[in-house]
């Protein structure tokens, strides 16, 4: 069983980056101690890649060193993502304390697609999937990670996801989209949209 510490679920995707470069550059970041961070989803690529979520976490987050006594498990998806699916649900705690997502332009979260089999995945934490855009293959958590997980924040930028979250609130199409799974979470919405909700 792994030892309580504090457990962090970090996310990709463009929207992070700057919350990543931010949190890096406040004092209080280096003096965070012992935190496990873990990933929600990753691209099956090379982990060197420019498009990979590990190695944006590396650069724009821990850029300047993991602080004392944290760790990073990234995601290993360059090889059978089968085996490395079920390898990241043995590491993963029982419960995460923060679970940070970010939504796509199509109401995705980590690589939870709309209509994707994933969606109706009711006993694995970590499966394989196939996104709708290049580089296709990934793994991703399940909704039971979200639902599970003591906090969750969502973060969404941009003018497209300011219409998507009007539609999720005003109902509609919202138990469809993966997002719904984080209607309940803490919403880091930049200025514009944060001016029409």
């Amino acid at each position: 069983m792994r030892r309580q510490r504090p457990a962090v679920m970090l996310t990709g995707g463009r929207s992070a980056r700057a919350l990543y470069a931010a949190w890096a550059a406040s004092p209080a970041f280096i003096t965070t101690h012992n935190i496990d961070y873990f990933l929600g989803d990753e691209r099956c690529i090379p982990a060197g890649h420019e498009e990979s979520n590990s190695g944006m976490v590396m650069h724009d987050l821990f850029g300047r060193g993991i602080p004392p006594g944290c760790h990073f498990f990234p995601m290993a998806a360059d090889g059978d993502k089968e085996s490395q699916a079920r390898d990241y649900e043995k590491i993963l705690p029982e419960r995460l304390d923060v679970l940070l997502l970010s939504v796509g332009e199509d109401g995705h979260v980590a690589s939870l697609f709309p209509g994707g089999e994933a969606l109706s995945e009711d006993s694995r934490r970590v499966v394989p999937v196939s996104g709708p855009k290049a580089p296709h293959d990934r793994l991703t958590i399940t909704p039971n990670v979200i639902r599970n997980a003591r906090s969750v924040f969502l973060l969404a930028q941009g003018p497209q996801k300011a219409k998507l979250l009007e539609r999720v609130l005003a109902g509609g199409e919202a138990p469809s989209l993966p997002v719904s799974l984080a209607m309940n979470a803490t919403w880091l919405l930049d200025t514009p949209i944060a001016g029409r909700m």
